[in-house]
């Protein structure tokens, strides 16, 4: 059984139910366990608010939806603090919160599925965490 960690990038597409999000979530072997840092629920949930409300990208009915799928999601969650001195060494490529899913994979030695490009090509992004995505957007 393989060890897969969803960054906030892919899970937002993913709840969303978007054709990207589909397509995102057909990297995931059927096999795997899938694994977040507890800040990806306050991370997605940000992003749909924002989608919703500032944007306008999705109605209401949408982001209920998706904020019903995120809830009903079965994953694995790990507490933040112990992953925070891995997620430090990241700090002059990454954000905290990137970092962190990051550090996740490393200490699981799991894959790392992302829709965030830039976190993959990161200069410090280790060599053995597998990235799992899409090409990038055009």
């Amino acid at each position: 059984m393989s060890t897969i960690v969803i960054d906030a990038s892919a899970g937002v597409e993913i709840v969303a139910n978007t054709r990207r999000g589909r397509t995102v979530a057909r990297l995931i072997p059927p096999d795997s366990q899938g694994w977040v840092p507890e800040h990806f629920y306050a991370e997605v949930l940000a992003v749909l608010r924002r989608q919703f409300l500032v944007e306008a990208k999705i109605t209401e009915a949408q982001a209920s939806a998706a904020v019903s799928r995120l809830t009903a999601w079965h994953l694995h969650h790990a507490s933040v603090a112990p992953l925070v001195p891995a997620a430090w060494h990241y700090r002059h490529n990454m954000t905290a919160a990137d970092a962190l899913y990051v550090a996740l994979a490393e200490s699981l030695g799991g894959d790392l599925l992302t829709d965030d490009h830039q976190l993959s090509q990161a200069p410090t992004f280790p060599a053995t965490v597998k990235v799992l995505a899409l090409a990038v957007r055009p």
